[in-house]
Formats: C-alpha cells, sequence, structure tokens
C-alpha cells in the first residue's frame, strides 16, 4: 500500500513530461508528510535520477523506516497496530460513503430528466466513480497514518481485580482471648453478646 501511494505522488508530480517540467519540491513534501527523508534526498539528488529511479528510491527508504519500526514495536505488535489503523480509517471513510451515495441516489433522477439518461447508468457509473475513490482515499489515509502512531501499553483490565481479591484471600488470624483461641461458636470478646462469627469473626 505504501508502495502504491509512492508511485501515486511521483507520477502527479513528475508524469511523462521533461525534467523541466518536474515539481521535485512538491514531490519531497508530499513523501515527508508520509516519513522523514534524510538530507541526501533532495531535489538535486532527486534531479540526477530517472523517474523509475525516485519512486525506487523512495521505496527503498520507506520500507526501510518500516522495518525499524516494526523491529521497535514487534512483529506482533505491527500487525495489531496495522489493523486498527486500517479499520479506524475505513470505518470513517465507509459512513461518509454511504452517505454521499445516499444523496446522490436522491439526486440522480432529476440529473437524468434533464438530460434524458437512464438514472439507475448513471448510478452505477457515479457509484463505481465513487467507490475508486473510497479505495484511493483509504489507502492515502492508511498510509500518511501508520508512520505517525503507536501502541499505547495500559494496565491490563483483569489486574485490579486480582490485586482486590488477593487482598480479600488472605488468611484470617483468630482472635485470642486469655491465651487460647476465641471458637466460632463463643460468645465475641467485645460484648456484644453474638456468638464470634456473627461478630469481629466474620
Amino acid at each position: 500500500m505504501v508502495k502504491e501511494e509512492i508511485k501515486a505522488i511521483v507520477a502527479a508530480h513528475i508524469g511523462d513530461g521533461h525534467t523541466a517540467d518536474w515539481d521535485l519540491e512538491g514531490l519531497l513534501a508530499d513523501v515527508s508528510a508520509i516519513f522523514p527523508l534524510p538530507p541526501e534526498l533532495n531535489v538535486n539528488a532527486l534531479s540526477q535520477l530517472k523517474p523509475e529511479q525516485i519512486e525506487d528510491r523512495l521505496t527503498q527508504q520507506a520500507e526501510a523506516l518500516y522495518e525499524a519500526r516494526e523491529k521497535e514495536l514487534g512483529s506482533d505488535n505491527m500487525r495489531v497496530l496495522e489493523r486498527l489503523v486500517m479499520l479506524r480509517t475505513i470505518d470513517n471513510l465507509w459512513v461518509e460513503h454511504l452517505t454521499a451515495m445516499e444523496n446522490m441516489r436522491q439526486d440522480v433522477g432529476l440529473y437524468a430528466m434533464g438530460r434524458q439518461r437512464d438514472p439507475l447508468v448513471i448510478y452505477k457509473n457515479e457509484g463505481y466513480r465513487q467507490f475508486q475513490s473510497l479505495l484511493s482515499t483509504i489507502q492515502h489515509d492508511v498510509v500518511h497514518t501508520i508512520y505517525h502512531v503507536g501502541i499505547v501499553r495500559r494496565e491490563a483490565p483483569g489486574a485490579p481485580a486480582q490485586a482486590v481479591a488477593s487482598r480479600g484471600g488472605e488468611s484470617k488470624q483468630r482472635l485470642k482471648v486469655g491465651g487460647r483461641k476465641v471458637g466460632r461458636n463463643d460468645p465475641c470478646p467485645c460484648g456484644s453478646g453474638k456468638k464470634y462469627k456473627k461478630c469481629c469473626g466474620r
């Protein structure tokens, strides 16, 4: 996904045009929004390369940073992070997409009447275009997020309960009076008149 996003950025700023038409500053600015670039990857350095070489060089930098990040977090944590970023991005954008499709469904009838075209054909074509736009936006948002987020370690939800249970499970020392232990059915030494087990022995 990162590779595809870099390819799209390179195509947008370089394309098939002449070197004089390249927007290398804009290219570096867009890539820097995804991940940090080393000083040697500058306009002068990229101007000496071919478009495919620029794409390869940026992709190598992206992969190196991603591998370093995975080594820092651990493979399992990195997979969790990827899933969280992907699911949150899709969830947010999917709601927007459904809203846009509903609005389009309401408007397409009037549009078709004005142009004397089949509203179903218009809806299908526009729906396909919007879905492709959705996929492109998902890719953009995931790639622009994954290098900038991390995992916050929190105390396991069961830990406090276990601590409480541990404190509650401590053995109780039976009260002694006059050198002997008070039986559970004996009168409580506090003078309440209740059995020890119903009073201070609870």
